[in-house]
């Protein structure tokens, strides 16, 4: 696992705290943190998404254990079980890439005091103890969850705090903390992580305006006037935090037009991580991609771009098909294509600037993304 990080360029030897992450990585075993049998999605292209069981295969689920895997641990919020592709995953063992670049991305030295929000089975939060001499308060909303991760970290020898609550509320109790780390997505940031750091302190979480769909790495830095500034180091997602995730968005309705473009909703969909998704979080922040992808009925089947409205009951649809222009349907009063096709339109003449060209800013009245 060590030498996959290396050779992706996650974790350089020689760089600043690095060799500590490393040693960090040799002393916490990544096992004792994978239950008996749950769901495994090997990130890249390395395998198939598949069920593993240490009873059944012990060689697979130890594979699991040490590449480049997600462990899906939790669907549906405990309601069903984690084998069950079919539910929502709601909790589980992050994959080496993502976990090591969050965390070196946080800068995280052994006198830090560290807040971990989501603490999922208690690897991140395992970690972070080794780097800080057991100085972390982990704080997750399930309370399954934080007894399984206790348990686990009980074989580890480490003893972080674990605190079962809202993560959204941080834990005033341990504050003022020197690092946040957020292992769930958010796409509005809780002020209460911002007012629990120290000036000078590093927040470190998964910036997510369309959750489920394209994702940022942010790095905030707190200063003493009670706002945050960051930047954005890469792309990334986690699981929305529960009290952001997004509900059931009701059926199509109120007054709508059809018409055409030429414009290819998949341009629009590959530039998400080239920097429009940014843009787009800018420029019109309401908008937010419910879905896209492949769709067929018994008629008919192209790809497709669905957009809702976060300040209303707009929506828009459009559908690709090769060598076709796109179609679209979006309500009258709030037309998201037509704004979206626009931002898009702007960030191109722009010159396309990626995400080292953006800012986020947050306040106690609220956040903006800024090009710089």
């Amino acid at each position: 696992m060590i030498a996959y990080l290396v050779s992706e360029h996650v974790l350089t030897p020689g760089a600043s705290g690095v060799e500590r992450l490393i040693q960090a990585l040799r002393a916490v075993p990544r096992h004792l943190f994978v239950p008996p049998r749950a769901w495994a999605s090997p990130q890249g292209w390395r395998g198939e998404e598949r069920v593993i069981d240490a009873t059944a295969d012990y060689g697979d689920w130890w594979d699991a254990a040490y590449t480049n895997t997600a462990i899906v641990t939790q669907r549906d919020d405990g309601a069903a079980e984690p084998t069950d592709n079919e539910r929502l995953p709601t909790s589980s063992l992050s994959c080496p890439y993502i976990a090591m670049t969050w965390l070196r991305e946080l800068e995280v030295d052994r006198r830090h005091c560290v807040l971990d929000i989501g603490t999922g089975t208690g690897w991140t939060a395992a970690v972070l103890a080794h780097l800080t001499d057991d100085n972390v308060v982990s704080i997750d909303i399930d309370p399954a969850i934080t007894q399984q991760a206790e348990k686990n970290l009980a074989l580890t020898g480490l003893s972080p705090t674990i605190i079962t609550g809202d993560g959204a509320a941080g834990h005033a109790v341990g504050a003022p903390y020197d690092r946040v780390h957020v292992a769930c997505g958010v796409s509005d940031i809780p002020y209460p992580w911002i007012e629990q750091t120290r000036p000078g302190g590093v927040i470190v979480l998964p910036y997510m305006p369309h959750p489920h769909a394209w994702g940022a790495l942010l790095q905030l830095r707190v200063r003493d006037d009670g706002s945050a500034i960051g930047t954005f180091r890469d792309s990334g997602g986690y699981m929305m935090m529960r009290s952001q995730r997004p509900g059931r968005w009701p059926a199509y309705s109120g007054d709508s037009f059809e018409s055409t473009t030429q414009v290819d909703p998949r341009e629009i969909w590959s530039a998400l991580d080239a920097g429009f998704g940014l843009s787009l979080a800018s420029a019109a922040p309401h908008i937010i991609i419910t879905g896209s992808g492949w769709e067929q009925s018994d008629d008919w089947s192209g790809w497709v771009m669905r957009l809702r409205d976060l300040r209303g009951d707009g929506w828009a649809v459009a559908s690709a098909r090769p060598g076709e222009d796109t179609d679209v349907v979006q309500t009258c009063a709030r037309q998201l294509w037509t704004q979206l096709e626009t931002a898009f339109m702007e960030w191109l003449c722009a010159g396309r600037p990626d995400r080292s060209a953006y800012r986020m800013l947050v306040t106690p009245s609220g956040q903006e993304v800024r090009l710089t």
